[in-house]
């Protein structure tokens, strides 16, 4: 299904540029292009026209639930008589593997930074919180990799609440998607920002192992959302140029490269077995039930253009 529910307004392209136009970031020249093509995710797809319809806007309203934010925050430190301690804004970033969750994510950080400093807003990933691989087939799961009981949900609850609790310091575990694995001991460090942005599949699932949903800690969410037979388009899409990438690379190393020592026909076809049975039940069982917990969700047409914008009423 990709009507949206009853809570949501829905707004088409050419109604959603209009929105905050006095509050629109200049557009300098640095980012260009070239730069757009850096912040977007491999073989992804999006456009300077995409930044100035459906972004600057988003942008916008971001900064009016961010200003919101600290006035509410002030406003209860007055009444409970308490100190305030600065608490990053939280943005929750959801949907399926290879809907563009990652271009938006680094889009969002570069206009945010544009505006509030580099230093001040945030980018991580849920994808460190996977247990390694070593864990993964230590518990029988491996094949499980992507769905809830493969994440270790309470490092990363305790990840999130730290955020919020204003810790001066926090420190993300780091995922490497040419390995497809966690790298041990390796950690991004985050001091305090003033925005931090989580992204990943699962940010808006429940803890099957604790009473509160990660996105619980959220200040603002967003899903993207778009017609399944087109994310198994780009799921497939994005696996041949991986494909392609890798063979040239030849590093034995690399996730990908055992599916270069077989015939092309043959690893498209496992490829669309790992969809048919890992990814797409993932986002049927998992996933897409979470859609309508965002508070604002990207709906996606052909070439990833996003054709509506759902904003949640109440």
């Amino acid at each position: 299904m990709t009507e949206a529910s009853l809570n949501y307004e829905v707004f088409d392209r050419q109604i959603w540029q209009k929105f905050g136009q006095q509050d629109h970031l200049d557009l300098d020249q640095s980012l260009t292009p070239t730069v757009l093509s850096k912040l977007k995710a491999f073989n992804d797809q999006i456009s300077i026209d995409e930044v100035n319809v459906i972004y600057l806007p988003l942008v916008a309203y971001i900064k009016m639930q961010y200003e919101q934010y600290c006035q509410m925050r002030q406003a209860r430190s007055t009444f409970l008589n308490q100190k305030q301690v600065d608490s990053p804004f939280v943005i929750g970033i959801a949907g399926s593997v290879a809907v563009g969750k990652t271009t938006t994510a680094q889009l969002l950080q570069y206009l945010l930074q544009t505006e509030f400093g580099n230093e001040e807003v945030a980018l991580v990933t849920t994808d460190g919180f996977l247990r390694s691989n070593a864990e993964l087939e230590a518990m029988g799961i491996m094949d499980r990799k992507g769905f809830p009981e493969s994440y270790n949900m309470a490092a990363l609850l305790e990840f999130v609440d730290a955020i919020k609790d204003g810790e001066p310091e926090v420190r993300a575990p780091r995922y490497s998607h040419d390995v497809s694995d966690v790298l041990l001991d390796e950690y991004d460090v985050f001091k305090r920002p003033k925005i931090f942005i989580i992204e990943g599949i699962n940010t808006l699932q429940a803890s099957p192992d604790a009473p509160v949903y990660l996105s619980d800690f959220f200040d603002f969410s967003i899903y993207l959302d778009a017609k399944t037979d087109l994310i198994e388009h780009w799921y497939l899409d994005r696996f041949v140029a991986l494909l392609n990438q890798t063979a040239q690379m030849q590093d034995p190393t690399n996730f990908f490269y055992e599916w270069t020592q077989m015939p092309f026909d043959q690893a498209v076809q496992q490829a669309r077995e790992v969809w048919n049975t890992v990814n797409y039940p993932n986002l049927r069982d998992y996933i897409l039930p979470t859609r309508e917990r965002a508070d604002l969700i990207l709906h996606k047409t052909v070439g990833h253009v996003i054709n509506e914008v759902w904003l949640r009423k109440f």
